[in-house]
């Protein structure tokens, strides 16, 4: 298990006070990366092997936000590869070791010359420790959409949603689907599937579904082919007015 300490700083926190569920996201992608780095496989050694993990899907579960100043501590470690996929758990604590937020997360090895998956490299495998699951409700990768949708203004994906893989970064997807989120809907889990690699300058057109306590938003191209989509969950029985 890799781990690292952080402390949420005033410009990482939402109107509301807290880290929101896209931040807790970036703190689970660059702890990731943080352990990739830490173990000789990082940004430099994909680049030159034209390499990239692409994320395929997320499912975090929050038990409680952590707020403003709130010291964290970030773990995150791989529990399975097969083929071009790996998996791995992320967790967030706060410094008593209380679990704020547990995630899984599938991820995808491409050749970045081609755009296509390859398979994971025992010598890449062999970096990594392999640690169990962790103990969450896992729930399936894939997010139907049947229901009735509801089409919004398209959004043009700006430079600042752009990372070093010349690709729309993960989380900008996730806070792209907050913005069709009320106020009054208290997210307890999330999922996304990524299904198309957004660039710079292309027009994501959001088609949103919501009942009493799921939302779906549809993130498409000008032909409803799927960028992402993205799940919000309330916790059953309760609501946070």
């Amino acid at each position: 298990m890799y781990t690292h300490d952080r402390r949420v700083t005033y410009s990482e926190i939402s109107m509301n006070g807290y880290a929101d569920i896209a931040r807790i996201a970036e703190y689970f992608q660059d702890c990731s990366v943080f352990q990739s780095e830490t173990l000789g496989v990082g940004l430099e050694y994909l680049s030159e092997n034209h390499l990239a993990w692409l994320l395929a899907s997320w499912q975090i579960v929050v038990e409680k936000y952590p707020e403003y100043g709130q010291e964290l501590i970030v773990s995150t470690w791989p529990y399975d590869f097969d083929a071009a996929f790996g998996y791995r758990n992320f967790m967030l604590q706060d410094k008593q070791g209380q679990r704020l937020a547990v995630a899984n997360s599938q991820w995808i090895m491409v050749n970045t010359e081609t755009g296509h998956p390859i398979k994971i490299t025992d010598q890449i495998v062999r970096h990594y420790p392999m640690t169990e699951k962790a103990d969450m409700i896992y729930a399936p990768r894939k997010i139907t959409f049947r229901e009735v949708q509801e089409a919004r203004e398209p959004v043009r994906v700006p430079r600042a949603f752009i990372d070093t893989n010349q690709h729309m970064n993960n989380a900008q997807y996730i806070r792209t689907a907050l913005e069709y989120v009320p106020e009054d809907f208290h997210i307890h889990q999330m999922r996304v599937e990524y299904k198309k690699a957004a660039v710079l300058g292309d027009v994501l057109y959001p088609y949103i579904y919501q009942d009493d306590r799921i939302m779906k938003i549809l993130l498409t191209d000008e032909k409803k082919k799927a960028y992402a989509v993205v799940e919000f969950k309330e916790l059953d029985g309760e609501r946070n007015d």
